[in-house]
């Protein structure tokens, strides 16, 4: 039954890289992510017992960034996709690690964001001239690649949850 929990807890750190990696890629995040993670999440919080109130408490946090987010998407500040990741990643952050999530986002977006204009504020090196994604990234007045944001603020936060902390003990 452990291992089976650790396996399952390993879904988040990868989807959620595999996700960031796709964004930079493809500037796509397709619903295959956000839907794997709720589904691990719900496996592992059945597996392991989490009582009812507390799974409804993680399911309320994801509705809550899922409305701020799509909020956000609809003023053209976010993507569908980023929207969708980001509450998939609250579902499992849960409301203590919700707050902290969305503040490392918003830092390392800024960031992102600042890297990403400096990057097409420079002409594109010969080697990446014939490379899409490349070509993507660094064409005026395209988008960011927030997933990548998103992963990172996730990645930090996610070691300091309840369920990842228990895991950590045995």
């Amino acid at each position: 039954m452990l291992i089976l929990a650790a396996l399952i807890t390993a879904v988040f750190p990868v989807v959620v890289t595999v996700s960031a990696c796709y964004d930079l890629l493809t500037m796509q995040i397709p619903n295959r992510f956000p839907v794997s993670l709720a589904i691990a999440f719900l496996a592992l919080a059945l597996l392991s017992g989490l009582p009812l109130p507390t799974i409804g408490i993680h399911f309320l946090a994801g509705l809550a960034v899922l409305i701020g987010t799509f909020v956000l998407f609809a003023f053209g500040f976010l993507g569908g996709g980023d929207a969708k990741l980001a509450s998939a990643i609250a579902l499992w952050l849960g409301a203590e690690q919700a707050l902290p999530f969305l503040v490392l986002t918003a830092l390392f977006g800024g960031a992102l964001s600042l890297a990403v204009l400096a990057f097409r504020a420079i002409p594109l090196p010969g080697f990446l001239l014939g490379w899409p994604p490349a070509l993507r990234l660094h064409e005026k007045g395209a988008g960011v690649p927030y997933g990548v944001a998103l992963a990172a603020a996730a990645l930090v936060v996610f070691p300091d949850t309840p369920g990842f902390l228990a895991l950590a003990k045995i």
